[in-house]
């Protein structure tokens, strides 16, 4: 006997061997691991809704070079702060990023940036 579970399986999956069905422009539908071929007009179960995939974000890379320009042009990079002292001018506060430039068994190294001055400095962790 059937298990209940391939019972239940219908549209859009092969009935011989449960791989997924593709339909052509012309209506025919055909299976591309076994045999199995029929066309929409015979199947009993079709598909009752369809689904789309929602837009997704494209990278900055993906862009065009004057969708790039336009974006780098229009904002200033914001960087997280820390209460450190600059240690060109002793601006009280200074913004800072991390990169992992060793191996990823030693720590990241930290880049601070003056605000003020544009003082660029970085540090070893």
């Amino acid at each position: 006997s059937t298990p209940s579970y391939r019972i239940a399986m219908g549209w859009p999956f092969c009935p011989s061997c449960r791989a997924t069905l593709s339909v052509n422009a012309s209506g025919s539908v055909s299976c591309a691991v076994c045999p199995y071929q029929s066309s929409l007009s015979s199947l009993s179960v079709l598909p009752s809704s369809t689904t789309v995939s929602s837009d997704t974000v494209t990278p900055l890379w993906a862009k065009s070079d004057e969708e790039q320009a336009a974006l780098k042009a229009s904002t200033e990079p914001v960087r997280a702060t820390v209460e450190e002292p600059c240690v060109k001018c002793g601006a009280p506060e200074v913004g800072f990023y991390t990169v992992q430039l060793r191996s990823v068994d030693e720590g990241q190294t930290v880049f601070y940036e003056c605000p003020q001055c544009k003082h660029t400095w970085s540090i070893n962790n």
